[in-house]
């Protein structure tokens, strides 16, 4: 019987190890009342090696989010005071204050964050 939850995956041990056993943890696996088994759902497991015991890198999902990381959009700021859009500073992306190159005003990067504005995207997934 086919998995419930089976999606593409490629396990791998993060130490190298040879073996390609993994053990899943947090997976519920059904069976009938003579202990067959039935199916079960590995979606929301976490998978560890056999040998090592050390958590399995999932490198399906690894180039999905290097994939996604690669396509988002970059992070934009939207000064409070004027509502020009502009890029953070490149000498340092992590600055706590920004100065808006419009109107001048000095405000915190969290202010200038599209989600605080409507707008969604930005700073992250802010609902």
């Amino acid at each position: 019987m086919i998995p419930r939850a089976a999606r593409a995956a490629d396990l791998a041990c993060p130490h190298g190890c040879a073996g390609e056993r993994f053990e899943a943890l947090n997976a519920p696996l059904h069976v009938d009342r003579r202990r067959r088994y039935l199916d079960h759902d590995d979606s929301h497991a976490t998978f560890v090696c056999a040998e090592c015991g050390a958590v399995a890198v999932d490198l399906a999902q690894v180039a999905v989010a290097m994939r996604r990381d690669a396509e988002a959009e970059p992070l934009t700021l939207v000064c409070p005071h004027c509502g020009a859009e502009m890029l953070p500073p490149l000498d340092d992306e992590l600055a706590p204050h920004v100065e808006c190159p419009i109107c001048e005003t000095r405000f915190a990067v969290e202010e200038g964050m599209r989600w605080l504005h409507g707008g969604g995207g930005g700073g992250g997934d802010r609902e």
